[in-house]
C-alpha cells in the first residue's frame, strides 16, 4: 500500500493560492515583533486556507496486474446459420471454440465480446456467447465495425473476428477497421470448399421496352465446384401454343424457344460467369424470359445429351440443369397509335387533331367527312379531290394497329355502314383497344347507334328517342377529383378550382340510364337520365381487355380558349387530353410506379433487394419530394409488414427483405404525390433456400486480415494459446483504490475561519489592532 498526495486545483487557482501564500508571508514578516502565539495561529490560518484552494487529495495505491484488452466480434449474420460441416451450424462452431478457450482468454486477457450483423452488439462478456443465435439480417461489415468501434470506448490491443466471410460488403472497410485501433486476427468459420453447382447472382433488364425494339438481359451465374468443365448459359423465350389443325384436341399451352446463348470454360473451383443477351420484344404486355446455365460434355465443346434436351423440352430446362430463372418484362410502345374518325369539320374537331399530331408520342391518323352521301355534286365523284370514306379500311383491315380509336360525332346511319364493323370495335376493345366516343349533333341516338352493337359497348343506354342532342349551355360538375382522369393538378384542391373555373360549354347528349359498374366522372348539373339518374358528360366503362370513355359533347375546345381570360387554366385542355390519352391505352398506370422485373426464384442469399422506380406525370424520374411510399411485403404465411425503401437515385429506391422463408412472396408499393394518389404497384417472387450454402470467403478474409493488420487462420486450425501469444504481456502496475480529500470538506474550512479567529481575539486581548 503507498499513499500519495496529488493536487487538483487549476492552474487560475493556483496562481491564486501561490498569490495568496506570498501575502500572507509577507504579512508574517511584517508583523514578526508581535508574540510567537499569535504568529504561529496566523501562519496557521493562512497556510490552511492556500491548501483548501489548491485541491489537494490523499490517495491510497495498491498493486495490480493489468492484463491486455482484446476485443472479440462473432459473426451472427443470416449466413452463420448454414452448416459448417461439423454437424452444427457456423454460428455454433464459433461459440464452441470460445467456449473452450474461454478459461485461456480470460486468465490471459480482459475482454470485450460484440455479435455483428447488420450493426454491433455488445454482450457482457465470454461467458454470454452461448445465447447466441443467427440474426436474419446480413453481416453489413463495414457498418457493424464502426458500431463496434463507437461502442468500445477505450482501444483494444487486439481484436479477433469469427466469421464464414459472407458478409455484404460496401466502401470504407479499411476506415471502419482502422477505427478499432487494434490489429485484427480472421478466424475463418465453415467449409473451405462449395458442392457443385451454379446459382444466379443477379439478373439485370430494362423497366421496360418498346415493342419491335431490341434491348439487353445481363445474368451473372456463379459456378462452384466445376472446375475443369464446360457450362453453357442459354436465353430462351415463351411462347404460346396455337391451337390449329396439327395440334390435337385440346392443345394449347407454352414452350420455349431458344434466343442465345454462351459457353464458358470454367477454371477454378469458384467463378462467377458474366454474360450479356440481346433480344427483341415481339408483342405488348409481358413476355417471359428464361436463363438455364447447364453442363456440357467436354472436350468438344459441343452439348451433352442433356444440355442439349434444355432447348428441346417444352419447359425450357433438362430434368436436372446447374440453375434456371425466370424473368418477365414489360414491352409497351413507344408512340400511341391514334384513329381519329370525325363526322363533320368543328371547332372540336380541329383543336383535338392540332393537339395531338403537335405531340411526337402520338402516332395520329385522322378523317373527317367533308361530304355525306346525300350531298348533291355537278360532277362525277372520280372527279372530285375528296376521297372516299374508307369504311372497310378503317373499321376492318387496318383497325388492330391502333391503340385509339376516336369516334366523334359521326353517324353510323347516314353511311349505313354494316353491323359487322361495328362488332369489329367491340373485338378491338376486347382485345386491349380504347375507343372514345364524342357526342354532337351526329351521334348516339340521333347517328342510328340505339340497339347497334356500339351501344353494347357504351357505358350508358341511349335514349329512346332519336332526338337527344340538346343545344344548350351547360357547366359539368366533376363527381370525384380523386379519380386519375379529373385529378388534372397536383392536388385535388387545385384540381376542383380548375374544373370549376372552366367556361361552359355548349351541347349535351341525353340518355337512357347508366350501366352497372360504370364510372361517371362529369355530370350535368340539372339534367337526369330517363331513369332519374344524374345525365352523365363522361362515363368511363371497362369491356374485355380495353376500356370505353364516352363525352357527350364535342365542345371542350372551349375550354382551351378559355385560357385566354385566365392564365390558370392555360394548361388545362393539354393537361386534359393527355390524361384522357395516356389512361385509356393504359400508359398512366403502367409507368408512374413501377417494380424492376425480377427474377421468379430469388437467388437464395441476403438481403433480397428490389429496385421500385416512380416516375411524374412527363415519365421522368419524380423527385422524393412531395412522394409518400408505402412498401407492405407479404410471406407465405400470409402476414403483411410495411418495409421501408431507401432512395439510392432520383425515382430508384431499392427494398431489401431479410429473414426470407421458403415460399411465395409478393411486395405491394402504394405511391401518393403531393397527397394525390399516384399509382401502386406489385410483384410475386418465389422464393427457397440454397441447395448447397457458400463457404467461407477466403479471399474476404483474408483481405480484412490484411487491411486489420493481423492474420488469417481456419478455425479449425485456430489455437488460442498461439493467438493469445500475440498479445502485450501481463503487467503489474499501481492502481489508486482509496482517495480522501480532507481539506476540501467543510470542517477544513471551519478551522481555517477558526484560526483566523482565534488569532484576532488573541491580538485584541494583548492590545494590538
Amino acid at each position: 500500500m503507498t499513499w500519495g498526495l496529488e493536487f487538483g486545483a487549476n492552474p487560475w487557482l493556483a496562481a491564486l493560492a501561490a498569490v495568496c501564500a506570498a501575502a500572507g508571508a509577507a504579512h508574517l514578516w511584517l508583523g514578526r515583533s508581535a508574540e510567537p502565539l499569535i504568529l504561529v495561529l496566523r501562519g496557521a490560518a493562512s497556510a490552511s486556507l492556500v491548501l483548501a484552494m489548491l485541491s489537494p487529495s490523499l490517495s491510497v495505491s495498491e498493486p495490480v496486474v493489468v492484463k491486455p484488452r482484446l476485443v472479440v466480434l462473432v459473426d451472427s449474420g443470416h449466413s452463420m446459420q448454414a452448416p459448417s460441416g461439423e454437424r452444427m451450424t457456423r454460428l455454433a462452431a464459433a461459440v464452441s471454440w470460445l467456449s473452450k478457450s474461454r478459461k485461456a482468454v480470460e486468465k490471459r486477457s480482459e475482454t470485450a465480446v460484440f455479435a455483428l450483423s447488420d450493426r454491433a452488439r455488445q454482450l457482457p462478456g465470454m461467458g454470454s456467447v452461448g445465447g447466441l443465435a443467427p440474426s436474419d439480417a446480413g453481416f453489413h461489415a463495414t457498418d457493424a465495425f464502426l458500431d463496434a468501434a463507437d461502442a468500445l470506448g477505450r482501444k483494444g490491443d487486439r481484436a479477433w473476428l469469427l466469421t464464414d466471410g459472407n458478409a455484404v460488403q460496401s466502401d470504407g472497410l479499411e476506415t471502419a477497421l482502422a477505427r478499432l485501433g487494434a490489429p485484427v486476427d480472421v478466424l475463418g468459420v465453415g467449409p473451405a470448399r462449395r458442392g457443385r453447382g451454379a446459382a444466379f447472382l443477379d439478373l439485370k433488364t430494362p423497366d421496360f421496352v418498346f415493342l419491335h425494339g431490341r434491348f439487353p438481359i445481363e445474368a451473372q451465374v456463379e459456378a462452384s465446384g466445376l472446375a475443369g468443365e464446360r457450362v453453357r448459359l442459354a436465353l430462351l423465350k415463351e411462347e404460346a401454343w396455337r391451337k390449329d389443325a396439327r395440334s390435337p384436341e385440346g392443345a394449347g399451352g407454352s414452350s420455349w424457344k431458344p434466343v442465345e446463348s454462351r459457353r464458358f470454360a470454367v477454371a477454378s473451383d469458384y467463378e462467377v460467369l458474366s454474360a450479356s443477351f440481346t433480344a427483341t420484344a415481339e408483342s405488348l404486355g409481358r413476355e417471359r424470359y428464361r436463363l438455364v446455365a447447364s453442363p456440357e460434355a467436354s472436350g468438344k465443346g459441343r452439348s451433352s445429351p442433356k444440355a442439349q434436351a434444355v432447348l428441346r423440352s417444352p419447359e425450357g430446362a433438362s430434368s436436372k440443369p446447374l440453375a434456371a430463372r425466370e424473368v418477365g418484362v414489360e414491352v409497351i410502345r413507344q408512340k400511341y397509335r391514334v384513329m381519329y374518325l370525325s363526322g363533320r369539320p368543328s371547332y372540336g374537331y380541329a383543336s383535338l387533331r392540332e393537339f395531338m399530331k403537335a405531340d411526337p408520342n402520338h402516332e395520329l391518323v385522322s378523317f373527317v367527312i367533308l361530304r355525306n352521301p346525300e350531298s348533291y355534286s355537278f360532277v362525277p365523284d372520280n372527279e372530285l379531290s375528296l376521297i372516299p370514306f374508307p369504311a372497310e379500311e378503317i373499321f376492318v383491315r387496318n383497325l388492330s394497329q391502333f391503340d385509339l380509336f376516336i369516334l366523334e360525332n359521326f353517324s353510323y346511319r347516314r353511311f349505313n355502314l354494316p353491323a359487322a364493323y361495328l362488332n369489329g370495335l367491340k373485338g378491338f376493345v376486347a382485345a386491349g383497344g380504347a375507343l372514345l366516343v364524342i357526342g354532337g349533333e351526329q351521334a348516339f341516338g340521333t347517328g342510328g347507334y340505339k340497339g347497334t352493337p356500339l351501344e353494347e359497348l357504351l357505358p350508358v343506354t341511349l335514349a329512346s328517342s332519336s332526338e337527344d342532342y340538346v343545344r344548350a349551355k351547360f357547366s359539368p360538375r366533376p363527381a370525384s377529383v380523386s379519380h386519375p382522369l379529373l385529378g388534372i393538378y397536383e392536388s385535388q384542391a387545385a384540381s376542383l378550382a380548375a374544373w370549376q373555373g372552366l367556361p361552359p360549354l355548349f351541347g349535351y347528349a341525353k340518355f337512357g340510364s347508366v350501366k352497372e359498374g360504370v364510372s361517371v366522372l362529369l355530370e350535368h348539373p340539372n339534367e337526369k337520365t330517363q331513369t332519374g339518374q344524374g345525365l352523365p358528360v363522361m362515363a368511363l366503362k371497362s369491356y374485355g381487355r380495353g376500356k370505353v370513355l364516352v363525352i357527350s359533347t364535342d365542345s371542350t375546345w372551349r375550354w382551351r380558349l378559355g385560357a385566354a381570360s385566365d392564365w390558370k387554366l392555360s394548361s388545362f385542355y393539354g393537361r386534359f387530353w393527355t390524361r384522357v390519352v395516356q389512361y385509356l391505352t393504359g400508359s398512366l398506370d403502367l409507368s408512374k410506379v413501377k417494380f424492376a422485373p425480377v427474377p421468379d426464384r430469388i437467388a437464395p442469399r441476403e438481403p433480397a433487394v428490389f429496385t421500385l422506380r416512380v416516375f411524374d406525370e412527363n415519365f421522368r424520374p419524380a423527385l422524393a419530394a412531395g412522394l409518400d411510399l408505402s412498401v407492405v411485403w407479404t410471406g407465405p404465411d400470409g402476414r403483411s409488414a410495411g418495409v421501408w425503401a431507401r432512395e439510392g437515385e432520383p425515382g430508384a429506391f431499392s427494398v431489401e427483405l431479410t429473414g426470407l422463408k421458403e415460399g411465395v412472396h409478393r411486395l405491394r408499393a402504394s405511391v401518393r404525390l403531393n397527397g394525390k394518389p399516384w399509382g401502386e404497384d406489385q410483384v410475386r417472387f418465389a422464393w427457397q433456400p440454397a441447395g448447397a450454402e457458400p463457404p467461407m470467403d477466403r479471399a474476404f478474409l483474408e483481405r480484412v486480415a490484411k487491411a486489420g493488420g493481423g492474420r488469417f487462420v481456419p478455425l479449425k486450425a485456430a489455437s488460442a494459446e498461439e493467438l493469445l501469444g500475440s498479445l502485450p504481456p501481463v503487467r503489474r502496475d499501481s492502481r489508486v483504490s482509496r482517495r480522501y480529500f480532507p481539506w476540501t470538506s467543510p470542517y477544513w474550512l471551519g478551522l481555517s475561519l477558526g484560526l483566523f479567529f482565534a488569532e484576532w481575539a488573541l491580538r485584541r486581548s494583548r492590545g494590538y489592532r
